[in-house]
């Protein structure tokens, strides 16, 4: 299969990927908002990422920032970390986990 046609068929897997997680967080939110009760348990964690270059780190940073619940704030110098302020951080391995398991290991597939 020619590059082009499998980089836009992993895009287009990626975009529906991302579009998922943006239902399910927003729907989460939207649950939490609409409920007397807060279920929220917000946390920093300090991810350590695999993305090389700068666009990968850029991309990375962006696409958890714009996901709700969460908001990347800082880079570290190395650019080896990344500090994620989430709203549902009951466990700091488990989010970790779901950050670089889930869009990192995305975004490293199709941006690579």
């Amino acid at each position: 299969m020619p590059k082009i046609i499998e980089n836009t068929i992993d895009f287009f897997i990626f975009l529906l990927f991302y579009l998922k997680e943006m239902v399910i967080a927003n729907l989460v939110l939207a649950r939490d908002i609409l409920s007397p009760v807060m279920k929220i348990s917000p946390g920093i964690v300090k991810v350590p990422i695999a993305a090389k270059s700068d666009s990968q780190v850029l991309i990375l940073f962006n696409l958890i920032t714009m996901t709700p619940g969460s908001l990347c704030m800082d880079i570290s110098d190395d650019k080896k970390n990344i500090y994620v302020h989430g709203m549902y951080v009951k466990n700091r391995n488990a989010f970790e986990k779901e950050i670089k398991e889930g869009i990192e290991k995305k975004v490293l597939e199709v941006f690579e």
